[in-house]
Protein backbone atom coordinates (compact mmCIF):
# COMPACT_ATOMS: atom_id res chain seq x y z
CA UNK A 1 0.00 0.00 0.00
CA UNK A 2 2.68 2.64 1.17
CA UNK A 3 5.79 3.79 0.88
CA UNK A 4 6.74 6.00 3.74
CA UNK A 5 9.88 7.63 3.21
CA UNK A 6 11.94 9.25 6.24
CA UNK A 7 10.83 12.86 7.61
CA UNK A 8 12.19 15.16 5.39
CA UNK A 9 13.57 17.84 7.76
CA UNK A 10 14.89 21.29 5.91
CA UNK A 11 16.88 22.73 8.58
CA UNK A 12 18.54 25.41 6.03
CA UNK A 13 15.30 26.69 4.45
CA UNK A 14 14.97 30.81 4.33
CA UNK A 15 12.38 31.62 6.83
CA UNK A 16 11.69 34.77 5.01
CA UNK A 17 11.39 32.79 1.46
CA UNK A 18 8.54 30.51 3.34
CA UNK A 19 6.94 33.06 4.57
CA UNK A 20 6.14 34.82 1.34
CA UNK A 21 5.37 31.01 -0.16
CA UNK A 22 2.60 31.09 2.42
CA UNK A 23 1.53 34.21 2.05
CA UNK A 24 1.43 33.79 -2.12
CA UNK A 25 -0.21 30.65 -1.38
CA UNK A 26 -2.92 31.60 1.16
CA UNK A 27 -3.34 34.82 -0.17
CA UNK A 28 -3.65 34.58 -4.14
CA UNK A 29 -3.16 31.05 -5.03
CA UNK A 30 -0.12 28.92 -6.64
CA UNK A 31 2.39 31.15 -8.58
CA UNK A 32 5.13 29.31 -10.53
CA UNK A 33 8.64 31.07 -11.46
CA UNK A 34 10.45 29.62 -14.69
CA UNK A 35 12.92 31.17 -16.28
CA UNK A 36 10.12 33.15 -18.86
CA UNK A 37 8.73 34.50 -15.56
CA UNK A 38 5.67 34.27 -12.93
CA UNK A 39 2.94 32.41 -14.21
CA UNK A 40 -0.23 31.42 -11.92
CA UNK A 41 -1.41 27.66 -11.81
CA UNK A 42 -4.68 26.92 -11.05
CA UNK A 43 -4.81 23.68 -8.33
CA UNK A 44 -7.76 21.68 -7.53
CA UNK A 45 -8.65 22.35 -3.99
CA UNK A 46 -7.29 19.47 -2.41
CA UNK A 47 -3.72 19.40 -4.00
CA UNK A 48 -3.89 23.11 -2.99
CA UNK A 49 -4.54 22.72 0.86
CA UNK A 50 -2.23 19.48 0.79
CA UNK A 51 0.48 22.08 -0.55
CA UNK A 52 -0.54 24.99 1.77
CA UNK A 53 0.15 22.28 4.92
CA UNK A 54 3.13 21.34 3.92
CA UNK A 55 4.88 25.00 3.74
CA UNK A 56 2.95 25.85 6.61
CA UNK A 57 4.75 22.78 8.64
CA UNK A 58 7.44 23.69 6.88
CA UNK A 59 7.51 27.41 7.87
CA UNK A 60 7.10 26.44 11.88
CA UNK A 61 10.13 23.82 11.54
CA UNK A 62 8.18 20.71 11.38
CA UNK A 63 9.40 17.19 9.79
CA UNK A 64 7.04 16.47 7.15
CA UNK A 65 6.79 12.76 5.19
CA UNK A 66 5.14 11.97 2.41
CA UNK A 67 3.60 8.39 1.54
CA UNK A 68 2.15 6.96 -1.67
CA UNK A 69 -0.96 4.60 -1.63
CA UNK A 70 -2.23 2.31 -4.33
CA UNK A 71 -6.02 2.99 -5.44
CA UNK A 72 -6.31 -0.86 -4.29
CA UNK A 73 -4.71 -2.58 -1.59
CA UNK A 74 -4.48 -6.16 0.22
CA UNK A 75 -6.87 -7.00 2.69
CA UNK A 76 -2.90 -6.70 5.41
CA UNK A 77 -2.69 -2.92 3.73
CA UNK A 78 -6.10 -1.86 4.30
CA UNK A 79 -6.41 -3.65 7.92
CA UNK A 80 -2.96 -1.17 8.33
CA UNK A 81 -4.54 1.90 7.45
CA UNK A 82 -7.37 1.43 9.54
CA UNK A 83 -5.05 0.50 12.63
CA UNK A 84 -7.10 -3.18 13.19
CA UNK A 85 -5.84 -6.53 12.37
CA UNK A 86 -6.07 -8.67 9.28
CA UNK A 87 -8.30 -10.64 11.13
CA UNK A 88 -11.41 -8.04 12.08
CA UNK A 89 -10.47 -6.32 8.54
CA UNK A 90 -11.68 -9.54 6.59
CA UNK A 91 -14.69 -9.74 9.53
CA UNK A 92 -15.50 -6.87 8.08
CA UNK A 93 -15.75 -7.68 4.14
CA UNK A 94 -17.44 -10.88 4.94
CA UNK A 95 -19.62 -8.81 6.72
CA UNK A 96 -20.67 -6.79 3.84
CA UNK A 97 -19.69 -3.50 5.72
CA UNK A 98 -16.70 -2.96 3.44
CA UNK A 99 -17.13 -3.52 -0.77
CA UNK A 100 -14.31 -5.59 -1.71
CA UNK A 101 -13.58 -7.36 -4.61
CA UNK A 102 -11.61 -10.54 -6.02
CA UNK A 103 -8.35 -11.13 -7.78
CA UNK A 104 -7.35 -14.78 -8.58
CA UNK A 105 -8.40 -16.26 -4.80
CA UNK A 106 -7.00 -12.77 -2.95
CA UNK A 107 -9.45 -10.04 -1.61
CA UNK A 108 -8.63 -6.27 -2.67
CA UNK A 109 -10.29 -3.05 -1.56
CA UNK A 110 -10.64 0.10 -3.01
CA UNK A 111 -8.90 3.06 -0.83
CA UNK A 112 -12.25 5.12 -1.76
CA UNK A 113 -14.25 2.58 -0.43
CA UNK A 114 -11.81 2.20 3.02
CA UNK A 115 -11.82 5.94 2.96
CA UNK A 116 -15.87 6.04 2.76
CA UNK A 117 -15.95 3.39 5.88
CA UNK A 118 -13.44 5.06 7.97
CA UNK A 119 -15.38 8.57 7.77
CA UNK A 120 -18.58 7.34 8.35
CA UNK A 121 -17.10 5.26 10.98
CA UNK A 122 -15.70 8.03 12.33
CA UNK A 123 -19.10 10.15 11.99
CA UNK A 124 -20.83 7.58 14.26
CA UNK A 125 -18.58 7.28 17.16
CA UNK A 126 -18.46 11.05 17.32
CA UNK A 127 -22.44 10.89 17.69
CA UNK A 128 -22.08 8.15 20.14
CA UNK A 129 -19.84 10.47 22.29
CA UNK A 130 -22.04 13.15 22.16
CA UNK A 131 -25.24 10.94 22.94
CA UNK A 132 -23.26 9.72 26.34
CA UNK A 133 -22.22 13.30 26.99
CA UNK A 134 -25.93 14.53 26.54
CA UNK A 135 -27.42 12.25 28.60
CA UNK A 136 -24.71 12.31 31.11
CA UNK A 137 -25.52 15.68 31.31
CA UNK A 138 -29.39 14.65 31.32
CA UNK A 139 -28.59 12.51 34.53
CA UNK A 140 -26.79 15.33 36.54
CA UNK A 141 -24.02 13.22 36.08
CA UNK A 142 -21.66 16.65 36.11
CA UNK A 143 -23.04 17.81 39.08
CA UNK A 144 -21.18 15.48 41.46
CA UNK A 145 -17.99 17.42 40.93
Amino acid sequence: MSSILEPAVIPDLDKAELAELQHVLSESGVAVADSAGLHRVALPDKPYKALLKIIRDLATGRAISLATAAQEMTTQEAANFLGCSRQFFVRLLDEGRIPFHRVGTHRRVYLQDLINYRDERDRRRHEAIQEMARDAVKDGVYDDF
